[in-house]
């Protein structure tokens, strides 16, 4: 616990470095993280307006819905994907500078906070498009994103212990990543289900991790299930950082 502590308290310790990671990355790009936005935009409103003729719904009620769940999706996948690699990426830091471990995975997760909010501007423009067509809950959209940006950091802490441990857990963490995506409603809306296969999103803590955040922005109100799924992951996934934080942090200079 005295480890995210002091993590926490040197925020400008690893924010700076994610800003630090962000303009190297983008070093002499004029748009530099607006690549990714671009390059996310593009794919929303290709694939928005196409799964509206497969589907045969409307662009109003689709297109809002798949660029919230889209912008929030590449924040999720991208922070797992980044966990996995959450110390060995950072080796040489972690073996010359005495540093609570947990604030390389701070780092990354103010990586993504930052990109995160470059492809927000996404999901503003669509609102514009569409007219204000509706009204997003801003207090449940604020709520819902603490929890689960939250739940998310908590999850990279023992994914990126047993990623630095065993070497072929990466890729299979990625191969599952691309799995959920399919089985998480992000092209699809959950009405389309047949009322026997309802447990797909029921029982996916991918889908109340995109619905807490997902609905208010498009105007609805979040369910109760979808909010005890969630802070249930958040306080299990709290408990294992915790304790593999306790139990490895001496070991992972030894394991890369």
């Amino acid at each position: 616990m005295s480890d995210f502590i002091k993590s926490l308290k040197s925020t400008n310790q690893w924010w700076l470095l994610a800003w630090f990671d962000i303009r190297q990355r983008y070093r002499r790009s004029v748009l530099g993280p607006f690549w990714i936005t671009i390059s996310t935009a593009v794919m929303i409103v290709a694939l928005g307006f196409l799964w509206t003729q497969i589907f045969h719904v409307d662009v109003p009620s689709f297109l809002p819905f798949f660029a919230a769940g889209t912008i929030m999706w590449v924040f999720i996948s991208t922070q797992i994907n980044d966990a996995c690699t959450g110390f060995s990426q950072f080796e040489g830091y972690i073996r010359q500078i005495n540093l609570p471990l947990p604030v390389y995975i701070l780092r990354l997760w103010a990586r993504n906070l930052i990109f995160l909010a470059h492809n927000f501007v996404i999901f503003i423009a669509c609102w514009i498009y569409l007219d204000f067509a509706w009204k997003p809950l801003v207090g449940q959209f604020v709520l819902g994103f603490i929890l689960l940006s939250y739940t998310w950091l908590m999850l990279s802490v023992p994914i990126a212990y047993l990623c630095a441990r065993f070497r072929d857990i990466p890729p299979i963490i990625q191969s599952v990543m691309q799995i959920v995506y399919f089985l998480t409603p992000i092209f699809w809306q959950p009405h389309l289900l047949p009322v026997d296969k309802h447990y797909v999103t029921g029982n996916n803590p991918f889908f109340h991790a995109l619905e807490i955040v997902r609905a208010p922005l498009t105007g609805h109100d979040v369910t109760m299930t979808s909010w005890v799924w969630m802070l249930s992951t958040a306080v299990i996934c709290t408990l294992v950082a915790l304790w593999a934080q306790a139990r490895f942090k001496t070991r992972v200079a030894y394991w890369l």
